[in-house]
């Protein structure tokens, strides 16, 4: 069954980096939700928000018809539920991702380009909206938000939420870090840069100051990257940020048993960093 609150279930009570935040994250944003089989008594656990699905607890009592109405999305869940996973599912890919902590000076911006970047405010809405139709290269997805928002429920809420931080050319977003997931204890950040100002530090500055505005809300940075993409463990890197261990999630769109055909895998299941 949903339930309005986090059944206290004593299973999250330390937080590590990378899904270990969703439940917090779901706590603070209201955002995003969680299933129980029992609320009093809970046995089995599914959390998300935006694209993200944590599951814990005892496969056998998680419904699969519950389960197949989040197809769309990536899995985290221990081995056991692998089999639940597969019963379910036609198609979810596999994938290993870096998890990162902020840990060194990161590289440093010129002063020029330190001076582009600010904290995105609620009246950012339409500079994000612009920024998604700009970083979107399929038409039938104009419109829809950009998929580092949707932990946030879209481009109002992440502007307003104090998490975000944009890079402006005049009245132009060019690249964009924010909290993609935002706990207790962490800040995971996610980065995004419109294809026509990459190469330019805007990125790499927009992190620095993503990481910086977390230290001082008292959260540690944190950074997820896949395994493959090399680009964004260069950009973890040059930002200060240290590999501390590898997780790997199932990302979909998810196909439910029931359904024949297949349908390829969403450029932002896997990556956070572009």
């Amino acid at each position: 069954m949903s339930v309005t609150a986090l059944p206290a279930t004593g299973w999250f009570t330390h937080e590590r980096p990378g899904s270990g935040v969703l439940p917090a994250h779901v706590t603070r944003s209201a955002r995003g939700g969680w299933w129980a089989d029992d609320p009093d008594a809970t046995r089995a656990l599914l959390v998300h928000c935006g694209l993200e699905r944590l599951l814990r607890g005892d496969p056998g009592r998680l419904d699969p018809g519950v389960l197949a109405r989040f197809g769309r999305g990536q899995f985290h869940a221990p081995d056991r539920f692998l089999p639940l996973l597969g019963r379910t599912f036609t198609h979810l890919t596999p994938w290993v991702r870096v998890l990162y902590v902020h840990a060194e000076r990161p590289r440093p911006v010129s002063r020029n380009t330190a001076a582009w970047v600010r904290p995105l405010h609620a009246d950012d809405e339409g500079r994000l909206d612009r920024f998604a139709r700009r970083a979107t290269a399929s038409a039938d997805r104009t419109g829809d938000p950009h998929c580092i928002a949707e932990t946030w429920g879209g481009h109002r809420t992440l502007a307003a939420s104090g998490f975000a931080w944009g890079a402006f050319l005049g009245p132009y977003l060019a690249s964009l870090a924010c909290g993609y997931l935002v706990g207790r204890e962490h800040l995971d950040i996610a980065v995004a840069t419109d294809p026509a100002f990459r190469r330019g530090d805007l990125a790499l500055a927009c992190v620095h100051a993503a990481a910086t505005g977390a230290r001082m809300q008292g959260l540690t940075p944190t950074w997820s990257a896949p395994r493959s993409n090399h680009a964004s463990q260069a950009l973890a890197e040059a930002a200060g940020f240290r590999p501390v261990r590898q997780e790997v999630a199932g990302a979909g769109p998810a196909l439910p048993r029931r359904q024949n055909s297949t349908t390829p895998t969403s450029p932002c299941a896997s990556p956070r960093s572009t």
